[in-house]
């Protein structure tokens, strides 16, 4: 284990503390986080410094939330969607879902204006989806989500792929699925964002 802040492992600190999934904290970054607390200012340089670095540790599902045989051997079927909407000056493609034995995934492409320098959010995108037979899902359980500069053709924008992955997988009856995708980020705004809506053919 190391620290999720800062990155170093035993015996290079004292103190470890454990938190959900992969997530760690040191006595040292504990520390400045407290300082952080006690600071009045709103974007100290302690802060801005902390939120600046690089990720450390991706926080790893529950054993009980993958299926890894079927993570090794692929999905069992594929589905296309290529299906897209935009608005407020964000696109959110959802490109693939992808079955498993045991759960299943969306995998999606978000794009939207960059975030600002030193900005401690993880971006992160919420679902709620619900089928013809009553069944709901929410969440990102086991999602990644990561930055992709490469596909990007407009420098005022930022190209997020991501993923997110559900369980238990649509009943076999099941034909449509309604997908609703929240911006966590979008209850900051002046105007509230409405979450994006799909439905997906099975």
């Amino acid at each position: 284990a190391r620290c999720s802040f800062c990155g170093r492992r035993p015996p290079a600190i004292k103190r470890l503390i454990a938190g959900p999934g992969a997530a760690y904290i040191c006595d040292t970054c504990l520390q400045e986080c407290t300082d952080i607390l006690n600071d009045p200012t709103p974007f100290s340089p302690k802060a801005l410094e902390l939120a600046s670095r690089p990720p450390v540790v991706i926080a790893a599902p529950q054993k009980s939330d993958l299926d890894l045989p079927a993570q090794r051997q692929g999905p069992r079927r594929s589905v296309s969607l290529d299906t897209e909407q935009k608005r407020f000056g964000m696109t959110l493609m959802l490109y693939e879902m992808h079955f498993y034995e045991h759960h299943f995934e969306i995998h999606y492409v978000w794009i939207r204006p960059p975030f600002p320098t030193g900005f401690a959010f993880v971006p992160r995108l919420i679902f709620l989806m619900e089928d013809d037979l009553g069944t709901q899902w929410s969440g990102d359980k086991g999602g990644t989500l990561r930055t992709r500069p490469e596909l990007a053709n407009d420098p005022g924008l930022a190209v997020y792929q991501g993923s997110a992955r559900f369980r238990p997988l649509p009943a076999a009856g099941s034909q449509l699925l309604k997908i609703r995708a929240a911006d966590p980020l979008g209850q900051f705004e002046e105007q509230l964002l409405p979450p994006w809506e799909f439905e997906i053919r099975l």
